[in-house]
């Protein structure tokens, strides 16, 4: 099957790679571009960094205060930051389930009240960190280090196979992919061929703005992590119904 990758190129090259696995062909039409931000770290003593993404770990690990944050323990989001986060040169890596809530959770759980936190973040976030550990009596420092830019038009390989109606069926790993690429299929009049795809959403949220914009066909992955996506799409695959309205995790 060929399968609509949208997310940014450097992490759409894995995604396909994961496809290829499983008998499928990535269709790559990143939708969103990332650019970095010059953003100041804040000054002062830190109990622990966060990342809800590894895109801001990578420009983390190329700023010069990595040096003295190396040794602070990480909390990542999931696995795959996590792994962004020994390579960044993180020592002490824990791991959350998979969302930002998750992660809240897991700072509460290992640290006290009082402590500070900086959370290596990007300037678009699903879930507000910082808001929700400051109920508890933390402190969280956010640095935006990175932007995602959107595209101007769709890519040409998207607006190619949803004229040939090649595409099997479309993966959204964000909120902001899936309504950037509605937006940009309405622009280039393909509106109603994108909406007709079966629809593969990481989380809950990410798959509302997809049911927002009238698509029919949407599946929720059980977890927030690319495996269960893949795992939706094998379910998608074998059952043929590609029914609609959604799953909730």
């Amino acid at each position: 099957m060929d399968v609509l990758v949208l997310r940014p190129e450097r992490a759409a090259t894995r995604t396909a790679d994961g496809l290829a696995k499983l008998g499928h062909r990535a269709v790559l039409a990143p939708v969103l571009t990332i650019e970095d931000l010059e953003s100041p770290i804040p000054a002062g003593r830190f109990d622990a960094v966060l990342a809800t993404s590894a895109n801001g770990l990578r420009k983390l690990a190329r700023r010069p205060e990595m040096a003295a944050l190396g040794s602070l323990p990480l909390i990542a989001v999931g696995d795959r930051t996590a792994a962004a986060g020994h390579e960044a040169g993180f020592t002490v890596v824990h791991v959350a389930d998979g969302d930002g809530r998750a992660l809240v959770a897991e700072a509460r759980a290992r640290f006290a009240p009082g402590a500070r936190f900086l959370h290596a973040a990007g300037a678009d976030r699903a879930f507000d960190v910082a808001g929700a550990l400051a109920r508890d009596g933390f402190a969280t420092e956010v640095v935006e280090l990175y932007a995602a830019t959107p595209a101007t038009t769709l890519p040409l390989s998207a607006a190619a196979g949803l004229r040939a109606g090649s595409i099997g069926a479309a993966l959204h790993h964000s909120r902001r992919i899936a309504e950037t690429f509605i937006a940009l299929a309405d622009q280039a009049g393909l509106g109603a061929e994108a909406r007709a795809l079966p629809h593969l959403a990481l989380a809950q949220r990410v798959a509302g703005a997809l049911l927002d914009a009238g698509c029919p066909r949407v599946v929720v992955a059980p977890r927030p992590d690319e495996p269960s996506l893949f795992e939706a799409l094998a379910a998608l695959v074998h059952d043929g119904s590609h029914s609609g309205g959604g799953r909730s995790k």
